[in-house]
């Protein structure tokens, strides 16, 4: 989990430069200014906060040895000046890399942003990680063990009405994943599901919850309410 986040760390070290990244620990206050070790170019009110906010369990997979699949919800946020040009420079460099993605407008916990975002202008990202761990082992098996792993994937889509109109702030989760989602004011959305081509959704539209499914095979995938 700690290499993970010096990862994602290293990549926006690089991107704010020469603006100095901060890593806030728990109960740790943020800084008011930037360090002093900041490069001189810096301005010396600007610094970017980065501060662990939730930890959630996507599944279990087996690459290499059972793996307990996580996902790392990380606040970044830029203050002091120039922080809208730093907030666009980290942002860019986020969505160049397929493992990280950002949370969009919609999927928000209430409340999670003004409590994760404190003072300045900040996103809160998606960071993937695989913890490694020892099955326990059982008593002899006498007949074939047949096992099927789960991989996890982000699936995205529309959900849209008879119209081919986005139908936005609908709940929407795939049968393969805990974890539901809202469309967004397009009747976008992105949904963690299973490997599965034909995936089985949950819709919920203004009060009304329908069971529909999807091929996968080509995305992003759409949903049509009729």
């Amino acid at each position: 989990m700690q290499a993970s986040l010096t990862e994602l760390l290293g990549l926006l070290s690089d991107a704010a430069s020469p603006v100095p990244v901060h890593l806030e620990d728990d109960g740790e206050p943020s800084p008011p200014d930037a360090p002093a070790e900041a490069p001189a170019e810096a301005p010396r009110d600007a610094v970017v906060t980065v501060r662990a906010v939730a930890l959630n369990r996507v599944g279990r997979s087996r690459r290499n040895g059972p793996l307990l699949d996580l996902e790392l919800k990380v606040a970044v946020e830029a203050r002091g000046r120039d922080c809208l040009t730093t907030m666009e420079q980290l942002l860019l460099a986020v969505e160049r890399h397929s493992q990280y993605s950002v949370v969009s407008t919609g999927e928000f916990e209430p409340g999670e942003y003004s409590a994760s975002i404190r003072g300045g202008l900040g996103f809160l990202v998606r960071v993937p990680v695989s913890l490694a761990f020892e099955e326990p082992s059982g008593p002899p098996v006498l007949e074939p063990l047949i096992a099927q792993t789960t991989v996890a994937r982000r699936i995205h889509g529309r959900l849209v009405d008879i119209h081919n109109k986005g139908i936005p702030n609908a709940y929407i989760r795939a049968h393969s994943s805990a974890i539901a989602v809202v469309s967004d004011a397009t009747g976008h959305f992105e949904v963690l599901a299973s490997a599965d081509e034909l995936q089985h959704f949950a819709v919920a539209v203004r009060g009304t919850e329908r069971e529909m499914s999807a091929s996968t095979s080509s995305l992003p995938v759409t949903i049509r309410w009729e």
